[in-house]
């Protein structure tokens, strides 16, 4: 019986572990237990150290030392799952083994979600990309809509290497001849073009901030101090910030970071203003100052 809880518990963890929150009615019915039975158990994993989000459904937050444990480990991303989840339904040979990795990755992850993922047109995208990347191939971004010059167009660029969310894609831009970002979601389709790579010397990642952001070296350090809402916010929608987060009590954050620019970071502090204290440096001050006087000019 102990046995069996400690195997549920940490197929608990790996579950929680993920960018998704579950609510306690979707993990009673994934483990089969009654909601008392998961809360018992939600206490068990808070009594061993690991510090739990329970804000619109449970997920896990791990310390940068169990991050290293299990998150890097033993955790795939939805994306990584969905290509491991393709490929398994693809390929041919032997049944009983493809069977045995099914029910291992159903253990840990909902397979029902994933399945739903593999079909979108984004799964559709990655694989060409990666084609791409495996032949060595240009490739077309159809109708890329493009915030910075406000265009929507083809663009013809060779993909080298996927962010870890394999939401965005750096590419070599054959037009700019320059190394940048693109956005999957921003992308109508893709299509292999008919020439291979022509600037694989060029292919470089540069500085990349956890705003996204891009330079050749980081621009500076940016020191701010956060509120649970603005630190919530900020874990949510730039996962890669956790590293460079710790608490400081009383519900307060401390974020120092390097930033590419004060672009990414400007747009996160402009958004939680009553929820952010810029500390350093006084340039950034300075910046967002200018961007709300100018704001209030219009």
């Amino acid at each position: 019986m102990e046995n069996n809880k400690t195997q549920r518990i940490l197929k608990m963890l790996m579950l929680l572990s993920g960018g998704r929150r579950y609510t306690l009615r979707e993990l009673a019915d994934k483990f089969q237990l009654s909601e008392r039975s998961i809360i018992r158990d939600l206490n068990a994993i808070e009594a061993a150290g690991f510090i739990l989000h329970r804000e619109n459904g449970y997920r896990l937050h791990m310390s940068e030392n169990n991050n290293r444990g299990l998150g890097r480990l033993l955790h795939f991303s939805e994306d990584e799952i969905a290509i491991l989840y393709k490929t398994l339904t693809t390929i041919e040979g032997d049944t009983a083994v493809i069977d045995r990795l099914m029910k291992k990755m159903n253990a840990f992850y909902d397979l029902k979600a994933i399945e739903e993922l593999s079909q979108k047109n984004d799964f559709a995208k990655v694989q060409i990309i990666r084609e791409g990347m495996r032949q060595k191939k240009q490739i077309i971004l159809l109708s890329y809509r493009s915030s910075n010059s406000s265009s929507v167009e083809d663009r013809r660029v060779e993909g080298f290497k996927f962010m870890p969310d394999y939401q965005t894609v750096w590419c070599y831009d054959c037009n700019s001849h320059s190394c940048k970002q693109f956005k999957l979601s921003r992308m109508e389709s893709v299509a292999l073009g008919p020439s291979g790579w022509r600037y694989e010397k060029s292919h470089r990642e540069p500085f990349t901030d956890i705003f996204r952001f891009s330079e050749d070296q980081p621009k500076c350090s940016v020191e701010l101090r956060l509120t649970l809402k603005a630190y919530n916010t900020l874990i949510e929608e730039y996962p890669r910030s956790i590293a460079d987060v710790k608490p400081e009590g009383n519900n307060r954050y401390y974020l120092k970071t390097k930033v590419a620019s004060y672009i990414g970071i400007g747009r996160f502090v402009m958004s939680m203003l009553e929820d952010v204290e810029i500390i350093r440096p006084a340039s950034f001050k300075n910046h967002i100052r200018k961007r709300v006087e100018n704001h209030l000019k219009r």
